[in-house]
């Protein structure tokens, strides 16, 4: 080596040796930090509110924080990466950047311009890149051709590629949603299935759009639900005029909106999917017209027509039989809508009891069922199929207990109670003031009529 270039390294190596010793101090008088050597001397006054360990090869460069912004300074206390960047991580990439010397530019950092707040695009020496026109930005992530930032803009967010073009519409309500967006963006998959819920910021209805931030189905819901996890489901529920139905990845009907909650849509939708049974699938609905109850089918179609005040669910959904109030009075309905009873039983767990009786083939008249009639007021009996077994002429009456011959029920008649058998006639005078103590000589009266 000759004596000059000997003379260079050792320049060098003493000038390294001198910016590795600088260490980042605190001066508690000026409230800062700067730089000192080993021997205590400031080679970098205090001025900083932050300051890092220095690092790099020949170009030693450290993060600081000035003036409530983050940079990076060289071993001679240069801002060589001007102190706009937000936070310490990426004023800590634009000094790699500035190390390596790389083409300024090539790499782009987020940064808000103090004037007015909005954000743009600075290359590592802190220049604007891509003017501040957003409300936030964020950094950029993978690599050209598809490198890609989230950015809001008039309160939406949507991503900007390397170049600062708009390549995913601003249409997001949250930068994780843009984010998810533009991931799909940069993969070039999923175009024709990814879709995700998003309201119109002119009219707040619910739509769907693919990843590109473009409506895929229209914004004319009330609410809509995500299509899957990975948004890429086929079906997702929505609601419109206040019911829930069911539509594809493209906006075609799959249920109409006729569904009160979206948990019965999207079981309606499993019988659909699945491929089951369809033909007696129901639901209890009402007619938003006049609140009349019926059924619809997993299709949000009429199955029985609204005629009800009150229904309750066929078993499972697909039951041959349920009930439905009726002029303020319960009858029990087939699977077709035909009416397996008549309109007289108070409780619908009365007619659902008689529809299980009827359900099961058991014999007409097995179960007795005390009813009031609505013209007398007075009490009687009837069968599952509401007709009367025993004529209303008592003051009041109770369920049989027992069954067939040794069956009896208490029943009031000239102010005092007694026990009826299946024909109707006291085989227990009425003599009693209680329902209760009649129930009691009832029941004696029973166990003695045992076979």
């Amino acid at each position: 080596m000759t004596p000059r270039l000997n003379l260079l390294f050792i320049g060098l190596l003493l000038a390294s040796t001198i910016a590795v010793a600088q260490k980042p101090v605190y001066e508690s008088s000026r409230q800062s930090y700067g730089y000192q050597n080993e021997n205590g001397t400031w080679k970098i006054l205090p001025r900083f509110q932050s300051a890092g360990e220095f690092q790099g090869g020949t170009r030693k460069w450290a993060v600081v924080k000035e003036n409530g912004r983050w940079g990076c300074i060289d071993a001679d206390g240069n801002m060589v990466c001007r102190n706009i960047f937000e936070s310490k991580d990426i004023a800590r990439e634009a000094g790699l950047q500035w190390e390596a010397m790389a083409e300024p530019g090539q790499w782009v950092y987020p940064a808000r311009n103090a004037s007015d707040g909005l954000w743009g695009f600075v290359d590592y020496y802190g220049r604007w890149k891509y003017q501040p026109i957003y409300q936030r930005a964020n950094p950029h992530q993978g690599q050209d051709p598809k490198r890609f930032a989230t950015v809001k803009l008039a309160d939406r967010w949507g991503c900007i590629d390397g170049r600062g073009v708009m390549v995913v519409n601003n249409i997001f309500l949250e930068a994780a949603q843009a984010e998810e967006a533009g991931l799909q963006w940069a993969i070039g998959r999923n175009y024709y299935t990814w879709r995700l819920p998003v309201s119109s910021p002119t009219t707040g209805l619910w739509g769907y759009v693919d990843y590109l931030g473009r409506w895929a189905v229209k914004p004319i819901y009330e609410q809509c639900q995500p299509m899957g996890s990975d948004n890429s489901y086929p079906y997702a529920q929505v609601k419109q005029e206040g019911r829930w139905g069911n539509i594809d990845r493209n906006g075609n009907v799959i249920s109409s909106p006729l569904f009160l909650s979206q948990s019965d849509a999207a079981l309606a939708l499993l019988q659909y999917e699945h491929g089951r049974p369809l033909n007696g699938w129901r639901l209890p609905a009402t007619n938003p017209a006049d609140g009349k109850w019926g059924w619809v089918d997993w299709s949000g179609e009429w199955y029985i027509r609204p005629m009800y005040q009150e229904v309750t669910r066929f078993a499972n959904d697909t039951g041959i039989f349920a009930t439905a109030k009726l002029d303020d009075r319960w009858l029990v309905i087939g699977d077709t809508g035909d009416h397996l009873s008549l309109n007289v039983f108070t409780l619908s767990s009365e007619a659902w009891a008689a529809g299980h009786e009827w359900d099961t083939h058991q014999e007409l008249g097995h179960w007795l069922y005390p009813i009031q009639d609505a013209r007398t007021q007075a009490w009687g009996y009837v069968n599952f199929r509401g007709q009367w077994t025993i004529k209303p002429v008592f003051e009041d009456a109770k369920l049989f207990t027992y069954v067939w011959n040794n069956r009896v029920a208490p029943a009031k008649m000239d102010g005092k109670w007694g026990c009826i058998d299946h024909t109707g006639q006291f085989v227990v005078k009425n003599i009693y003031a209680t329902s209760a103590e009649a129930q009691v000589a009832g029941r004696r009266w029973a166990e003695g009529r045992k076979f």
